[in-house]
């Protein structure tokens, strides 16, 4: 079943597995960030290194075959700008969630909508996924509409807590999408 993380290209993005050399635009475009980090359980880097230390224990992990975290690249400008992964994946129920972030330069252009749509596809149709889920807090809709133009069915809006980050617990909107409902787009 797992295939490990694959690289996949839009007109756009070209999605791949981390490289080392990614730090730098990670430090320029997100983990610095403190708007993009907001409903993250980290906090800015605030060096380099500490963002070459995260990025080495992802690109370790590429090792397992059932680990899906890609590099989100701009094709045009051969920039990484966010990321998109799978975790939570349950081999009996053949379900995984999907989270994502995108540099603040590039909100609101649809390119992770674009992202979100490739990896669903790949999920149902390289990895065998039958339905992935969700979420984001309600004081992040435009990560909402992402999940919405990606075809995904909103559930439901309750409280989450996450114990080892209180200052992200709260009110979070849920969707998932089904392989079914994927086929039927």
């Amino acid at each position: 079943m797992h295939i490990g993380t694959q690289t996949i290209e839009t007109d756009r993005l070209l999605l791949r597995k981390y490289e080392i050399t990614d730090a730098g635009d990670m430090y320029r475009n997100w983990v610095t960030d403190p708007e993009v980090s907001r409903f993250w359980g980290w906090k800015p880097h605030e060096n380099i290194e500490e963002t070459k230390s995260l990025l080495q224990g992802w690109i370790n992990d590429y090792a397992k075959t059932d680990n899906y975290h890609w590099v989100i690249v701009i094709k045009e400008l051969s920039e990484a700008i966010g990321y998109i992964y799978l975790n939570e994946i349950n081999n009996e129920e053949k379900s995984a969630s999907i989270h994502y972030l995108v540099s603040r330069r590039f909100w609101n252009r649809g390119i992770m909508t674009e992202a979100c749509r490739v990896i669903l596809a790949f999920s149902f149709n390289k990895i065998g996924i039958t339905k992935i889920h969700t979420y984001h807090h309600v004081d992040n809709p435009a990560s909402g509409k992402v999940m919405q133009k990606s075809s995904m069915r909103y559930l439901e809006t309750k409280y989450k807590e996450f114990p080892d980050c209180l200052q992200i617990s709260g009110d979070y909107c849920f969707y998932e999408i089904t392989l079914e409902d994927w086929i039927r787009t």
